[in-house]
């Protein structure tokens, strides 16, 4: 493998990594463009499509290498983008491009996740306290603690099983409206459990990237990045509401 392949499969595999754990667009281009300055590239073109990294190394006004990698997973993970940052800054042109491709390449070990009964917890306990920041009691903290747990674990088997997300969302906030809604039956405060109960898969960062992406000039990016937060807060709505005609709750407050 040639040297200008090495670089730009080690730029392609740095751009997605950081488009796939939750970085905006304007970190993903500043990082790689850092790196390839690093490993003395000067004629480097990139262009960051939402699940996409296009990159073009150029020599004396002729491109000899183009590169395009997808992003297809989407998650978020700050511990994979703070490493990836300290890699960057200690990279110089000494640097061994071949081993250092491996062990990025290597997206297990280098950006390992909790695990997930332990995030399962967590998002349980998460959801339980916003129910007590919203008013609720300790019945109410825990019956929101329950329903988010049932969520979460169901969204994460749905996902493995390779469902369409949206449908899965719909599902999930469904099973979980209803949870809440059964643990907190004729209580005066179910709403707070209800709502309280499907925090967990509010879509934030996806809404956070797409205004940052787009008061920084990367419309594309941002239009979809917000349009698929949109059509995420609709699956949710579609799902508590076809729970709460279930449950018979005409008005909710």
């Amino acid at each position: 493998m040639n040297k200008e392949k090495q670089t730009i499969d080690l730029l392609s595999q740095i751009g997605k990594l950081l488009l796939q754990h939750g970085a905006e667009t304007e970190l993903v281009e500043t990082s790689i463009n850092k790196a390839a300055m690093k490993l003395g590239c000067r004629d480097l073109t990139v262009l960051i499509f939402p699940n996409a990294i296009l990159l073009s190394l150029s020599s004396n006004g002729k491109i000899y290498n183009t590169k395009l990698y997808r992003a297809e997973r989407q998650d978020v993970n700050f511990t994979a983008l703070d490493k990836m940052t300290g890699i960057i800054d200690q990279m110089d042109t000494t640097a061994d491009s071949t081993k250092l491709l491996e062990a990025l390449k290597d997206e297990e070990s280098f950006s390992p996740m909790y695990p997930y009964y332990l995030r399962n917890i967590m998002a349980g306990i998460g959801c339980g306290a916003f129910s007590l920041l919203f008013g609720g009691d300790l019945y109410m903290c825990v019956a929101t603690f329950i329903a988010a747990s049932i969520g979460f674990y169901l969204n994460g088997f749905l996902l493995k099983q390779y469902l369409n997300p949206f449908i899965a969302i719909i599902l999930v906030s469904f099973v979980t409206t209803i949870s809440s809604g059964l643990l907190t039956l004729h209580n005066e405060m179910a709403h707070i459990a209800i709502a309280s109960s499907i925090l967990f898969l509010v879509p934030s960062v996806a809404f956070i990237n797409s205004v940052n992406d787009l008061t920084k000039r990367h419309y594309t990016t941002g239009l979809v990045r917000g349009v698929r937060g949109v059509i995420i807060s609709f699956a949710i709505a579609i799902g508590i509401s076809l729970a709460l005609h279930i449950l018979g709750v005409e008005k909710f407050v």
